[in-house]
């Protein structure tokens, strides 16, 4: 890779970043199949025990080492990434379309501002609250019922996007100076704990079945978490952020369409009109801030819950 020629590499980067696009949509897909065979938080914990593990192994043998207070500011992040996605997989257990469960959990970026001013006095601009205007109206486009009510699972949803937008600041403040691979494996044993007591707390496990789900929970695990944690971790540290986060905001696409495909579903004409003005949020809050004091939404340097 490093013999390649400057145009290449960024022509590869920009490969591997919407390969990562495709996988984060396939891991909504992979996630429903496995919601068949075991309750939502006890997949979750599985997931990150899995996953985590298997980060921290690969950590381990690139000898990364966590400074003395990385331990603390890790369990901080994964306790708040735990509890937001306990509210992502319950509200996707629920959720009847993927496409419109994903657009919704895109919103974390267009919170992330709001959460930032509130925790670290961080000013808003312009931009951040007209998308959250531009958001807010997609929503609404979107979950609105005939008889003006909401969708128990979009509810979930719009919390798990809060969470992982408190994620995502807690995240730009406390893992500026740990290294990757390590501090990530470590989040995600944390959140496993956090969905693992969740599940022993309100779940029967009575009814687990993995025998024709195995594969699913595999994906799950090595495509769309360890192996696109790895591709985006190295596809965004080879172009700028602003592009990396242009690539990304094609997720929820890809999610609408894998989930037309597989399962049928598709959107009706106002939730069109809600996805092309959530997408439009996206894209607003991904604009460069004026001045370096002022945050919009964080980049996400992987996600780890689709």
């Amino acid at each position: 890779m490093a013999d390649l020629p400057l145009p290449r590499v960024a022509l590869l980067a920009d490969a591997v970043l919407l390969l990562v696009t495709l996988l984060a949509a396939a891991g909504w897909l992979f996630s429903k199949q496995v919601l068949l065979a075991m309750p939502p938080l006890l997949f979750m914990g599985l997931r990150f025990t899995l996953s985590g593990s298997v980060l921290l192994a690969l950590a381990r043998w690139q000898g990364a080492v966590l400074p003395p207070d990385g331990l603390r500011r890790c369990a901080r992040g994964g306790s708040v990434l735990g509890i937001a996605m306990m509210f992502w997989i319950c509200g996707l257990n629920l959720s009847s379309n993927l496409g419109v469960a994903a657009f919704i959990s895109s919103m974390g970026v267009v919170l992330a501002p709001f959460v930032a001013r509130l925790l670290l006095a961080a000013p808003l601009s312009r931009a951040a609250w007209g998308a959250m205007v531009l958001a807010g109206l997609g929503m609404a486009c979107m979950s609105l019922r005939g008889d003006g009510s909401v969708h128990h699972a979009d509810w979930l949803l719009l919390a798990s996007a809060l969470g992982l937008a408190t994620y995502l600041v807690v995240n730009s403040r406390d893992m500026a100076r740990l290294p990757v691979l390590p501090a990530t494996a470590l989040q995600q044993l944390a959140a496993a704990v956090w969905c693992l007591a969740g599940s022993v707390l309100l779940e029967s496990w009575q009814q687990v079945s993995l025998q024709h789900s195995w594969g699913w929970l595999a994906a799950s695990v090595l495509l769309a978490t360890c192996l696109r944690f790895v591709l985006q971790g190295w596809g965004q540290g080879r172009m700028p952020v602003a592009r990396s986060a242009f690539i990304l905001l094609l997720e929820p696409v890809w999610t609408a369409l894998l989930a037309a495909w597989w399962f049928g579903t598709g959107f009706a004409p106002q939730q069109w009109l809600g996805a092309a003005l959530v997408l439009c949020a996206l894209l607003l809050s991904r604009r460069k801030p004026p001045s370096p004091a002022s945050l919009q939404s964080p980049v996400p340097c992987g996600r780890t819950g689709q």
